[in-house]
Order: C-alpha cells, then structure tokens, then sequence
C-alpha cells in the first residue's frame, strides 16, 4: 500500500499525496475524499486525478503527517476490496470475462465489449458469405481450420462465464451453448456454430445498449452548487471558487444565487426559495439566526452566511451521494428472460439426452442439442418485446431507462405521488377572493372582486415574487388596467405596500398587517377558513381598512383525479400522497383526489423511509416525483416515474421512467403497456419453445440436419419479431373498460 500513497510535499496543516490508483478515476476521488472528511481533524481534501494528486488539510494539533498518511492508506485498502466486481452471470459482454459488473465503480462499460465482439462475428460471417456465396470458392470448416479455430476462441467467454455459473451451482444457457457450438466445430459444422455465436453477440449487444442507458454516473450531469461565490475578507467581498471554501467562512449570496454551504446567517435577510429541498413552492423569509441547507436559492435579497458544513459534508451532497449509492447497489431484478433461460437449459439436457438414449445416433443426438442451444428463446423473446415497448413508450414522450423497469410497473400495488410539481403545477395561481363591504368598495363602479384585484394589481406591478405574478395574470385574464401610485415600497417576507389616490394600500400577510398596526379582527376567522383549505392568503387593506383577501393555491393538474382513479382500476391497491407541502394543503388536496392516505411536512429522507415502510410490508411501490427532494425515494422505489419537463436533472436521473412532456397520464399507459409486454414475452417464449420442441423432435428422428436447425433459429426469430411489433400500436385500456364505479369516476374526473 505505501509504494501505491506517497508524500510529495507537506506543512503545517497541509499534506499532499501522489496516489496512483487515483489517475483519471473520478468515481474513486470522490469516494475517498468523502472518506477522509470522516476523520475528526481534516477539515478539508481535494484531488486532482490528472496528475494522481490528493491535497488533505487537516488541524495540527489533533493530527499529525503520520495520522493522515495511516488514515488515506487505510480508505485506499477498503475501496481496493470495495472495488473488486461483484459480479452475476448475465454479462451484456462476453469479452468481459463473462461477468456482469453491477456497480460502474468497477469501470466495466458492457457496451464496448459487446460491439467490438458483434463487430469481429459480423466481419466473420461476412467473409464467409463472400467467399462461399459471392465467389464460390471453397471453405475449410474442420475443428482445425482457422475458421474453426476462430470459433472455438469465440468460444472461451462462454465456457468462462459456465464455470463461474457451475461453482455458483447455478446451470445456464452459457454452458449449454458453447458446448454446443464447440461439438459443432468437432462435427464440421463451423459456419453453424459461428451463425449461433454471432446471433448470440447481437442480443448481447441489445441488452448491454439498454442497460448502459440506465448507468449513467450520476455526478457527470449535476451541478449541485455554483463554481464561485464570494467570501467575506476583513469586510471585503473576495471571489473564491466553491472548493476552497472551509467551515467558519462567511460567504454572501445575493438575488438569484444558489447557496453552496449548510450555515447560520450572520446578516441580512432574504426570500429563500427551498423548493429543491422541501419541495414547498412559496418563498420562506430567512434572517439573522436561521440556518440555510445547500441548493437553496437567494430570489430576493441579501445574506451573510457563516459555513458549517462545506463540500461533501453538505446536506445536498450527503443525499445525493445515497441517490448515487442506492443506484450502484440496487438488487437486479430476476428478469422474464432469465427464467425462461432456465426453463430452456432443463428442455435442452433432457432433450439432447433422451435422443441419444433412444436413437443412439451421436449425429441426431447433437442435431437436438444445436437445436435447443438458440438463444432466441431467452434473448429475444424478452428483448425485442421490451425493445418495441420502449420504442412505443418513447412515441409518447415516455423514456424508460431499462426493461426491468417496464417488467416492475406492471406489479406495483403502490403508487405514492409528489405533491408540488407532480400532482400540481409549480406556479400559484389566483384560486379564491373574499371581498369586505366598506365605504371603499360600496360606490365604485364594477364587480366587489375586480376592484379588490385592480387595486392589489396596482399595488404588486413592480414585484416579481411568484403570488405577484398571479395576481397580474388574473388581472390580466380579466382584462383589468393599474391605477398609477405614487409610493412603493417592498418588506421582504411580508409584502407591499403603495399610495393610491392619496390613501396607504397594503397587500401582504398577517405580518405586515401588524408592522402598520391593522387588526385582523373577524376577518382572521375567515383567513383561517381559506388557511384549512390550503390557500396561501394575503390580505388587502386600503386607509387602515381591511377590504378583502386573496387565496393562492398550486393548479391542480387537469388529469390528476383520472389518473389517480385509473390506477386504482387497474388494481393499484394503495395511492398515497408523500410531500413536503404542510397538513392543511396536503390534506385538501387529497380530499379533492381521493387519495385516503397522506404523509405532509416531510423531509427528503423521510420520504425514503415512507417508501421502505411500504416495501417492508411487501408492497411493490411505484413512486412519482420531480424534484432533488424526491430523489431518495425515487431511488428506493422499486419503480421511480419522474416528471421530465419541469422535473430536476437529480430526480429524472434518479428515476427508472421519465415523462418528458409532464402528462400524468403516461403512468397509466406505463402500466398497461407493462402488462401487455409481459404477456407478449410470455406468447414469444412459447413461439420460440414450440419451434425448438419441433426441431427437436424432426432432429431426434433423422429428418433436420445441422445446417437446417440453423435455418430453423432465423424462422422462430422472424415469428418472435413479428409478434413483439404489436407492442408499438399498444394503446390503454378505455374508460369504458374499466371496471364499474372506477371508469365513471376516472370520467367524472376528466369532466
């Protein structure tokens, strides 16, 4: 270990290391800096895989050169043993050694491998076409032809990937096929053995495209915070780049930034919006004393932040880096192609065997156990049908990252969803007014409700905050012009206010109404009537007197009731609202969706813990979401459905499907068409087993000849692909379809 850590230079405080197995390997720099921050003492560590260069700065007088020389061998042992495969049977990529890396720490890209193996068979077989069909010239097919040599090398991956299957005790269709293709070449049958072993590569090579797509390093796509901020130097505002930081720092955040440390502020006061959090879309006023989380973002105003956690010690960062965690351990699913593997390999001994029993003919006997050795039972029956399934999915603007997540959609009976973003738009909108008879309103010209809102128009035309916003828009729906003041003035965390007419207007929360000494009076009971229903509410006052309020909501997405509905038709037998929203809000909107079961107030890694909970009780849970606050749960979900539009980089990587166009009814078509996929899997395996049972048989009684079972593979292939392609014209059950009160609830929904 200490030829492979060594110091190149070191100080008070500060040791740098040339560590070799850090070059070019971003994934573990990552991973030992996370680990060197757990050490009491170390205050802060960088790398730079480049030059295989790891910086530590550490406090002298809790430790020494010595102790963080020990501390860095010691996390370089643990990810070395960390870092050896854990491998499974079901290699994309032969040329990998026949083993299947489940974490991408290993370094393994299945993709690669597997063209570059397509890519040698391929230029095989069509050198053989040429050379036979085109030219008409000779071709030496004996074991010790180089074409037979060449075979059997293709050969080896298999006969690896069966010996480390055997010690498992677990018999595949890997043994099965290289031996087969091996008695082939033995026989004289090599161009039949190469078709078998290039028809194999090709279906590897699907199946590594798929799972690759799914693989992707988390840490490549996200910019968890800004690259540079500014830290307060002897009352000085200094750039400094976001690495560099350390805790007891004070950095300032201004309009628009995004906080990149978990602190206390010092100073000023902002509007933080911690949606990527908490997932909650109003903005929270924060001053002097409270403490801010990274990924948060400064929309209006200025802090002084004192740092207590920086980097990898973050909130933001320690959750992602479970996100990236759970994604790297996350238990593969037995899939349908894999069982119906199995099933083939028993079929195929017990084949093979009976017609050398009763014939006693080694030429029928090895005919059968060609026939049995297509991997087109196993590889295609699953892969063409998940593969036109994705393909319809995509026609709706749905990705699916992988064929086991469309298997697990099928079989959820749990469906949690998100609130804010999910179920609702992100942007508030105008849902409620109460207007107040007063001298004010009694003699104006108009509607009570226009005139409560032309005057709150008037009043916020400057403001960009969000409930702002909506009182524009609805303004402006209803076609209403400001009145001119000549006074504005914003409170932060409060509201506006501004002199119309010679009289003080304020629009704003219970907050500014005592700043300017206006009692709510009755009109707090009905405040708090909008309050239970989940409305944000602001009141407008004008001379003192207080002359109506306004309620805000989140706009129910139109589909929303339908789909919750159609999932509870299909047989979902749980829906369940998970947010990070308060009680009132969430519980009215579950009453407004018939959802019976509600978990409000919850933080991102509670979120997570309602999902294991589900599981732990043997529910399959599907989970919708669409923020950095639902990324755990997606995870841990044993199907993550993100909303792709408005959704965070975190939560569609994090997630198993992603609906680019944000319409919730794609989960119900996720659902049917996982179904149907299923059954189609099931009808090509039949098609493929019932063609192989036939050649079997044909074989085992003399009438099939070797070259005739390889022209036997290209007919059940043709039959399988001609069935999985209905997947692409799959359409979801109507409503009419659906069983009694569910269908006409869905459609009263709908209306």
């Amino acid at each position: 270990m200490k030829n492979r850590v060594r110091i190149k230079h070191s100080v008070a405080g500060r040791v740098r290391f040339y560590v070799q197995a850090l070059r070019r390997n971003d994934i573990l720099a990552d991973s030992v800096c996370s680990a060197m921050l757990q050490y009491d003492g170390i205050e802060h560590v960088r790398a730079n895989t480049a030059c295989s260069s790891l910086v530590v700065f550490f406090v002298p007088a809790q430790m020494s050169v010595h102790d963080v020389t020990a501390g860095l061998e010691a996390v370089m042992a643990q990810n070395h043993a960390a870092r050896q495969p854990v491998c499974e049977p079901a290699c994309a990529s032969g040329l990998c050694g026949g083993v299947a890396c489940r974490t991408t720490r290993t370094g393994c890209d299945p993709v690669r491998p597997a063209a570059r193996k397509f890519a040698v068979l391929s230029a095989l077989m069509g050198g053989v076409f040429v050379r036979r069909t085109v030219l008409g010239l000779p071709l030496a097919v004996t074991a010790f032809s180089p074409l037979g040599l060449v075979t059997v090398a293709a050969c080896v991956p298999l006969f690896r990937q069966a010996y480390r299957q055997i010690r498992q005790r677990r018999f595949t269709l890997e043994a099965f096929l290289g031996a087969s293709c091996v008695a082939a070449v033995a026989a004289g049958e090599a161009v039949t053995a190469l078709e078998v072993l290039w028809i194999n590569s090709g279906a590897d090579l699907l199946k590594a495209w798929i799972t690759e797509r799914s693989r992707k390093s988390i840490s490549d796509i996200l910019t968890v915070t800004t690259h540079h901020t500014f830290v307060l130097v002897d009352g000085v505002e200094v750039e400094a780049d976001v690495a560099s930081l350390r805790c007891g720092d004070v950095v300032v955040f201004h309009t628009g930034e995004k906080i990149c440390v978990d602190g206390e502020i010092v100073d000023g006061e902002a509007l933080i919006d911690e949606s990527p959090i908490t997932g909650r879309p109003d903005f929270v006023p924060r001053t002097v004393g409270d403490e801010v989380l990274a990924g948060v973002f400064v929309r209006q105003g200025v802090i002084y932040v004192r740092a207590r956690c920086v980097g990898d010690r973050t909130y933001l960062a320690r959750m992602l880096r479970r996100v990236e965690d759970a994604l790297e351990h996350r238990a593969p699913i037995e899939g349908a192609a894999d069982r119906l593997a199995a099933r083939l390999v028993k079929l195929g001994f017990a084949a093979t065997a009976a017609t050398f029993v009763f014939t006693g003919s080694a030429w029928r006997a090895f005919t059968v156990m060609l026939v049995m050795a297509c991997p087109c039972a196993t590889v295609l029956a699953a892969s063409t049908a998940v593969s036109a399934a994705m393909s319809a999915a995509a026609r709706r603007n749905i990705l699916i990252k992988g064929g086991r997540y469309l298997e697990e959609a099928g079989k959820a009976d749990v469906v949690c969803f998100d609130k804010t973003g999910t179920l609702t738009g992100t942007a508030p909108v105008l849902a409620d007014m109460v207007v107040f008879a007063s001298e004010n309103t009694a003699g104006a010209a108009g509607q009570p409700e226009d005139l409560l809102l032309r005057l709150s128009m008037s009043v916020e035309m400057h403001n960009h905050h969000p409930l702002a916003q909506a009182i524009k828009a609805e303004a402006e729906r209803r076609g209403l012009q400001p009145e001119p003041h000549a006074v504005c003035e914003y409170f932060l965390g409060k509201g506006m206010r501004a002199e119309i007419g010679g009289d003080e207007v304020l629009v704003g929360n219970r907050k500014l109404l005592e700043q300017f000494g206006v009692a709510t009076g009755k009109v707090s009971r009905r405040a708090s009537v909008l309050r239970k229903k989940g409305l944000t509410v602001l009141y407008v006052v004008r001379g003192g007197e207080i002359l109506g309020l306004l309620g805000f909501d989140n706009q129910l997405r139109p589909e929303s009731r339908a789909v919750v509905q159609r999932l509870k038709a299909c047989g979902v037998r749980r829906v369940v609202l998970v947010t990070g929203d308060e009680e009132n809000t969430a519980a009215e909107l579950a009453s407004r969706l018939d959802i019976e079961e509600v978990h409000a107030s919850v933080m991102p890694e509670e979120k997570a813990l309602i999902v294991e909970k589900l599981q732990a009780q043997g529910a399959s849970v599907l989970m919708v979401g669409d923020g950095i606050n639902d990324a755990l749960a997606l995870t841990g979900a044993d199907v993550g459905i993100a909303m792709g539009a408005m959704g965070s980089e975190v939560a569609i990587e994090a997630a198993d499907i992603a609906l680019v166009t944000d319409d919730l009814q794609g989960i119900t078509y996720v659902y049917s068409l996982s179904t149907a996929t299923m059954r189609v899997i099931r009808q090509n395996f039949w098609i493929a087993t019932g063609s192989n049972l036939l050649g079997a048989a044909l074989g085992a009684a003399g009438i099939l000849s070797p070259v005739m079972a390889g022209v036997l593979h290209i007919v059940h292939t043709l039959g399988v692909l001609g069935n999985s392609s209905r997947l692409l014209r799959h359409e979801p059950p109507a409503l009419s379809d659906l069983p009694g009160s569910a269908a006409e609830a869905a459609s009263a929904g709908d209306r």
